[in-house]
């Protein structure tokens, strides 16, 4: 009898089996998510949220915040190469950048930095602009012609001696004026060299060196794709040596400056003999005028010789009376830390803070000053600027002095510039003046830039009637009257250049 073994099919099922065991164990250790098949080595995380404080010194906050733009010539044509520089209230340059060869630029500026610009190329005339959000924003140069030369300076001989030939004067200031308002310096180079792309027209060049006699040339005129190739020769500066005394006792801080004809306004201090020096001043009439706190600042005409190294001259000041200023908002609050510029004969005397009485205690008896007033003040990170006050303000011939002024709201006056085919201007010069108030009271007239888009916003201006005045080298000049109420910001809308 023949004998059968299941065998076979005890290894089938032993295999079935093994083969589920493995499919179990796969599922349960090798499909799990990541997080969980991830080795813990440390307390297994909560459900707390952590927050991390920011602060101003959180390096992303401090990060530079980046401006872009396209830098191109009149046909939209790409600038490579073109300089974009930050202006300073100082003006100064503290950044700046170069346009590629797509005229593509990114500057970096800190994050609370307006990006106020001055842009220019090799053959283009500077432009100011404010730059805009937009990074493909176009930024237009124009071409002009170019003044370049050298700057030299004589040196002072006596009379008996033959005068040599000028010597290169490196570091001078060249500064030019051109019309509508445009205006640029720039300065020499280590050979006295200098090159600048200015507007077609007629232009007035002045020359500053701080020990030479500074000059001024206006009969220069240079034409569109014009080189005009000009040497300015400076005269050997005079040496001014001023010694400042009350009855005979040297006066030590003294500021001593002097005016010229071209606003040559040089400047120096008193040292502990009440000497002040003075290099490189113009041959000529000019006026020294002398502040010191506790004495009366005054204003002397001297002649500097032509024919003289140098010159010294000994001056008398006199003891002042004490001079204060209340400044109040609307609301009768006082702001003792509002700003007072004090002005006679359109020099300034003292720009401070309306509770610095030492400062303030310089005014001469029986002469009359301009007093402008003027606030800013931050709330909630937010600058808010009262519109300055301007008085014609008396001191007493005898007795001390005393000025209340009340500061209340203003508004802003703005506009868009548009060209005659109603393109934005950018760069345009805007002159705001007041008008219809006594010649005491009007404050000093105040310019703003448009930016690339044409716009510009003004600081506040007090209630009252103002003559505005709009130039452009390329379009020409406009004029407007408008009026601006208290509180309340004066929208001009658009207002477009004449055809030519």
């Amino acid at each position: 009898m023949q004998r059968h073994y299941a065998t076979s099919g005890m290894t089938l099922l032993l295999l079935l089996a093994v083969v589920v065991i493995a499919l179990f164990f796969y599922l349960f250790f090798f499909q799990l998510s990541p997080q969980q098949a991830t080795p813990q080595t440390g307390p297994q995380p909560t459900s707390t949220t952590v927050t991390v404080p920011v602060t101003s010194s959180d390096p992303v906050r401090q990060k530079p915040a980046p401006w872009a733009g396209v830098i191109a010539d009149a046909l939209a044509q790409p600038i490579a190469g073109a300089t974009i520089e930050l202006v300073t209230e100082e003006g100064g340059v503290a950044h700046s950048t170069l346009s590629d060869d797509r005229g593509k630029f990114i500057l970096l500026l800190p994050p609370d930095q307006p990006p106020f610009v001055s842009i220019r190329a090799e053959g283009f005339y500077q432009v100011q602009v404010q730059l805009g959000s937009d990074p493909n924003e176009m930024y237009v140069l124009f071409r002009g012609g170019t003044l370049r030369g050298n700057v030299l300076g004589h040196v002072f001989v006596l009379r008996s001696e033959e005068l040599p030939p000028p010597e290169p004067i490196a570091g001078a200031k060249v500064e030019v004026a051109g019309a509508g308002g445009w205006y640029t310096s720039v300065t020499t180079d280590s050979n006295g060299k200098f090159n600048v792309a200015i507007p077609p027209g007629r232009i007035i060049v002045t020359v500053r060196s701080k020990f030479h006699a500074d000059a001024r040339f206006d009969d220069l005129e240079v034409g569109r794709g014009e080189v005009l190739e000009r040497d300015l020769i400076l005269a050997a500066g005079v040496t001014f040596d001023a010694f400042v005394f009350s009855n005979e006792i040297p006066l030590i801080g003294a500021r001593v400056r002097i005016f010229n004809d071209i606003q040559d306004e040089a400047e120096g201090f008193t040292t502990e003999n009440g000497k002040a020096r003075i290099p490189g001043l113009a041959a000529g009439v000019a006026r020294v005028h002398i502040v010191h706190p506790g004495y009366q600042e005054h204003t002397f005409d001297v002649i500097i010789p032509a024919d003289k190294i140098g010159v010294r001259r000994p001056f008398l000041m006199k003891k002042s009376q004490p001079f204060q200023i209340e400044v109040i908002d609307k609301n009768n609050l006082p702001l003792t830390d509002a700003r007072v510029r004090i002005l006679r004969a359109r020099i300034e005397v003292v720009d401070t803070t309306a509770d610095n009485l030492e400062a303030l205690s310089v005014l001469a008896s029986g002469e009359t000053y301009m007093v402008e007033v003027r606030y800013s003040f931050e709330k909630e990170g937010v600058e808010t600027t009262l519109p300055p006050r301007t008085f014609r303000y008396t001191m007493p011939k005898e007795g001390e002095g005393q000025l209340s002024v009340e500061l209340r709201p203003g508004g802003r006056i703005t506009g868009v510039i548009l060209a005659p085919n109603r393109y934005p201007v950018p760069g345009a010069t805007v002159l705001i003046k007041a008008i219809g108030l006594n010649p005491g009271e009007s404050p000093p007239p105040r310019l703003v830039k448009s930016d690339n888009k044409g716009l510009f916003r003004s600081q506040p201006f007090t209630a009252g009637s103002w003559m505005i005045s709009i130039s452009h080298p390329q379009l020409g000049v406009m004029s407007l009257q408008t009026s601006v109420e208290e509180g309340k910001d004066r929208a001009l809308g658009e207002l477009v250049f004449p055809i030519r």
